[in-house]
């Protein structure tokens, strides 16, 4: 078995023992038959004709086709008057308006725009005129709206292109075109000429004196002012389209270093390869390499084990990911994983630079951590064992080695699920360092028969403190990760739930009632949550901030009511009823966004309402107009529905906790089993809860649990007896 006494022999580096041939051996001088082909190459390319390498390009070829195409409409347009620009696009507004607009500079048209689609009035300073071209597009539908801006947009770049056309040629080339009788015929003829030069070639570097003389010359039947024009135009239009091959001149290269043979030398019995505490050279480390002498003899039963395990433990994570692990990664959650992995790998890099004696001082664990702390302790064990796995193979270290950082890395996930303050994870830096140490000092026993006992002190010490920078650097790092990608993880959602949280705030001070509502359905959705061993963290922060829509409109929610009249009587009107109630979704998921809300904790916003409808105010609706003259999506929320069990338990619980608090007459445990099945079932047949991964089984042990909170909310009480009045005579 290799131990690290036996250390890895590198180029340029000092040999840590002599390497002598025991026997005479043939091998390939690899210093010498890089310089003979590297020969080869360079007289190959000296040998090279232009020919041999020029090529013509199509695409160079095609675009100046398409320029000349470009030149020669804006050429027609400028002469005939026909712009496409000043014909009406819509005839409600003026042509005059619309071709101000075509004309606007980039700036003014950008703030056009913006201003078109703000929703909060004209600004005080904008341009008066851009105000009135503001004011006119208003008064169309969105439709028109669109379409208009659309061609608009168009036509902008076609003017754009005749700005660029006309600062080319001048004002003069289109009073001298006018004076060409058969225009068509002309412009048919450029056609003609350009493909004729290109045709031939024009060499990248070509002085457009040159080009200009080529086409005096190879059409003579120009006259003066035909010519004039002709190079004008093919000047500014034609690209040279003949280059170098550099395809053909790798092949040749090619093709004259894998002619050349491998050189070899025969090398005696006793050379020296390499002698201890001298520098291996180039050469030498090449016949070295080639001998297979770099590294000690295979240990086929040890490649096995190691097989063994790799396996192991792709097979484990296959089980975790495709049977265990029922979430979805999000693009953001993908990229986090990459970014901790090649970062650790990064970190790992730099310490095998500083030497390879150094790599006992590895914070491997920093890295199952991290993904443990972000909810993926699967990913975090796949991921530690295929880092110790690059450890062993990259660097020629051995699995007891390894060993040590491997366990501390296995033992931090433990550590790390049972953190729920940040100084935690300093805590578990310094218990990784206490078990990397004890492991190496328990491998040192079992495996090697002499050591040094100031050696095993100093490579125990560099264990020790890899396992106290694990801890220190994922609590410098974790910040930054958490802002980033805006993922949770358990401290951040400790954070999220304090009261004196600004959005929390808010909600306690300007809906009361919803915030109180909140609180319930938090606890409500916490038993279920703990019941069908979901993340009730998550479920409870979740369900704090799922309302926070409701401040934008208080009022109009019966539980911030609070005795006053009820807005929707005096509005008396269920459409706009609906609207407002709906829209406390999108508020809410614009407030979140706005206060950088983790995307997990935004998905309650939209989510526990999913594409349900407000069946009140339909009803309503239906009542008065009839059932055929209704719309049931204009009283349905935007959606999307729950995709998580947290998600499915909230839909759930908002629903049942406004049912058990609206409905007084469910005072019978019979009653409430049965309303809350009713919620269940009727989310079950909208489609509601397909998406979110509950069970059947899950579905009816949330039920129980429900009924449970109720129960403890509403148990009896003891009547206490009065005290006697005494008789007064």
């Amino acid at each position: 078995m290799r131990t690290w006494y036996k250390p890895l022999i590198t180029l340029n580096q000092i040999s840590p023992s002599d390497v002598i041939l025991k026997d005479s051996a043939s091998v390939i001088d690899k210093v010498a038959t890089d310089v003979a082909r590297e020969e080869a190459k360079l007289s190959s390319v000296l040998n090279l004709s232009d020919k041999e390498v020029l090529s013509i390009d199509d695409n160079a070829t095609q675009k100046s086709l398409e320029d000349l195409k470009v030149y020669t409409k804006v050429i027609k347009s400028e002469i005939t008057g026909q712009k496409d620009y000043e014909v009406p696009i819509i005839n409600k507004i003026d042509l005059d308006i619309q071709i101000r607009i075509v004309k606007m500079s980039d700036s003014s048209f950008n703030e056009f725009k913006a201003q078109l689609e703000s929703n909060s009035g004209l600004k005080e300073d904008i341009d008066p005129a851009i105000a009135s071209y503001v004011a006119q597009i208003a008064t169309l539908s969105t439709f028109e709206k669109n379409f208009f801006l659309n061609e608009v947009s168009r036509y902008r770049k076609d003017y754009a292109l005749e700005k660029k056309v006309k600062n080319l040629v001048g004002e003069s080339f289109f009073t001298d075109f006018k004076k060409i009788e058969n225009k068509k015929l002309f412009i048919a003829k450029l056609f003609s000429i350009q493909k004729k030069l290109l045709k031939l070639g024009i060499v990248n570097g070509l002085p457009k004196s040159k080009i200009s003389a080529n086409i005096a010359l190879l059409f003579p039947e120009l006259n003066d002012l035909e010519l004039k024009l002709t190079r004008s135009i093919i000047l500014n239009t034609t690209n040279p389209n003949i280059g170098i091959d550099w395809r053909k001149v790798e092949e040749i290269e090619s093709q004259a270093m894998e002619s050349v043979k491998d050189v070899k030398v025969e090398l005696p019995l006793g050379t020296v390869l390499a002698k201890k505490g001298k520098r291996v050279l180039e050469r030498e480390y090449y016949y070295m390499k080639n001998l297979n002498l770099l590294r000690p003899k295979t240990d086929w039963k040890q490649i096995l084990h190691y097989t063994y395990v790799i396996y192991a433990s792709l097979s484990l994570f296959g089980l975790y990911a495709f049977f265990l692990e029922k979430k979805r990664y999000s693009a953001k959650r993908l990229f986090m994983i990459i970014t901790v992995v090649l970062g650790s790998q990064a970190v790992i890099s730099l310490i095998s630079l500083w030497g390879i004696s150094k790599l006992a001082l590895v914070p491997l664990a920093l890295m199952p951590m991290m993904l443990t702390l972000f909810y993926l302790p699967g990913i975090a064990f796949f991921s530690a064992t295929l880092v110790s796995f690059f450890l062993i193979y990259s660097f020629d270290l051995n699995l007891w080695q390894v060993l040590p950082m491997f366990t501390g890395a296995i033992y931090s996930i433990f550590l790390v699920q049972r953190a729920h303050q940040r100084e935690d994870l300093a805590n578990a830096g310094t218990k990784i360092a206490i078990c990397q140490s004890l492991v190496f000092l328990c491998t040192v026993i079992i495996a090697v028969r002499n050591f040094n006992v100031s050696s095993v002190l100093v490579i125990t010490s560099l264990y020790a403190l890899g396992g106290i920078l694990s801890g220190f650097i994922s609590l410098a790092v974790l910040p930054y990760l958490e802002a980033t990608f805006r993922l949770l993880t358990p401290f951040k959602l400790s954070e999220l739930s304090n009261p004196n949280q600004p959005l929390l705030k808010k909600l306690k001070e300007e809906a009361p009632g919803t915030y109180q509502h909140s609180l319930n359905v938090s606890s409500l959705a916490e038993e279920a949550s703990n019941a069908i061993g979901a993340n009730t963290e998550l479920i409870r922060v979740g369900l704090l901030y799922h309302d926070i829509g409701k401040t934008y409109n208080p009022d109009y929610f019966i539980e911030n009511n609070l005795g006053k009249p009820n807005p929707h009587t005096t509005l008396d009107d269920p459409a706009k009823s609906a609207e407002i109630i709906i829209a406390h979704v999108p508020e809410g998921v614009k407030l979140a966004k706005k206060h950088k809300l983790p995307q997990a904790i935004i998905d309650f916003i939209p989510m526990h309402q999913g594409k349900t409808i407000t069946n009140y105010f339909y009803y309503k609706a239906i009542e008065r107009f009839g059932k055929a003259n209704v719309n049931p999506e204009d009283f349905r929320y935007p959606g999307p529905t729950p995709n998580t069990k947290e998600t499915g338990i909230a839909m759930i619980a908002d629903s049942a906790e406004a049912a058990l608090k609206s409905e007084k007459e469910l005072d019978d445990e019979a009653a409430v089993r049965e309303k809350i099945d009713k919620i269940i079932t009727s989310r079950l047949k909208e489609g509601e809860l397909s998406n979110s991964g509950l069970s059947f089984n899950d579905l009816d042990i949330i039920q129980e649990s429900f009924v449970k909170v109720w129960r403890s909310q509403n148990h009896e009480r003891i009547k206490y007896p009065e005290e006697p009045k005494e008789d007064v005579e």
